[in-house]
């Protein structure tokens, strides 16, 4: 029976996920281009949606570069660079936890916002409510194991367990034991960080694919006043 389970968990229902989100993508694009858009209520509020939204995004741009960093890039590659354990720890740790930190509490005040400000709770729905409490599911767990396990129980290098992993399925050789051995606080927030990218094409945040990266090279728009002939 476990062995069924850490197959479901580990194997199935990883590439459902990535299955989903890539699917979910094209078919979003392709079926409802005019709902590729974050849906901004800014006319409606302006304040706390400022606050909210620039310590969301920063602190989670920064958690985001963490992750590639811990989970994508093999340990060996930071030894070759002569960044110790101790090192990397110190960093991930302080680093992680402030943009995690700054990034919760933005989410928070996105929360409060919506619950507390009577015209954007009236133009709110379910899928609002349910990408906030998703990320906020997501970001608290990673807080959880950055804050609570290192100070609460000791240093731990995921790197060498979730990393390893994580390559695993993307190479399409799934390494169930290697994850069978982490905490089980990070094995939740893999399956969150799953479920995130399962969800993300139904949502608003599909917003984060269109990085308006063409206004780095266009050329200026110049505008010029027309002055009526009398």
């Amino acid at each position: 029976m476990v062995a069924e389970v850490e197959l479901f968990l580990w194997v199935i229902y990883p590439y459902v996920a990535l299955t989903v989100f890539i699917v979910g993508l094209i078919l979003r694009y392709d079926k409802d281009p005019w709902g590729w858009t974050s849906k901004s209520s800014q006319i409606l509020e302006r304040r706390l949606l400022m606050w909210g939204s620039i310590m969301f995004h920063w602190g989670f741009i920064f958690v985001f570069i963490g992750h590639i960093m811990g989970l994508l890039i093999p340990v060996s590659f930071y030894k070759s660079m002569g960044v110790s354990f101790s090192s990397y720890h110190i960093i991930a740790f302080y680093g992680g936890a402030l943009a995690g930190v700054i990034s919760v509490l933005g989410l928070f005040v996105l929360l409060a916002r919506r619950l507390l400000n009577g015209k954007v709770k009236a133009t709110s729905g379910i899928d609002d409510y349910f990408t906030l409490a998703l990320l906020l599911f997501v970001m608290l767990s990673g807080l959880l194991n950055t804050l609570g396990y290192s100070l609460l129980i000791g240093e731990y290098d995921y790197r060498s367990t979730i990393g390893v992993y994580i390559r695993s399925i993307l190479t399409f050789r799934p390494d169930i034991p290697i994850i069978a051995t982490a905490p089980l606080t990070y094995q939740l927030h893999t399956l969150l960080g799953l479920l995130f990218f399962a969800a993300l094409p139904f949502t608003r945040l599909v917003h984060i694919f269109s990085l308006p990266l063409p206004y780095l090279w266009r050329r200026n728009i110049v505008y010029r006043s027309i002055s009526r002939s009398s």
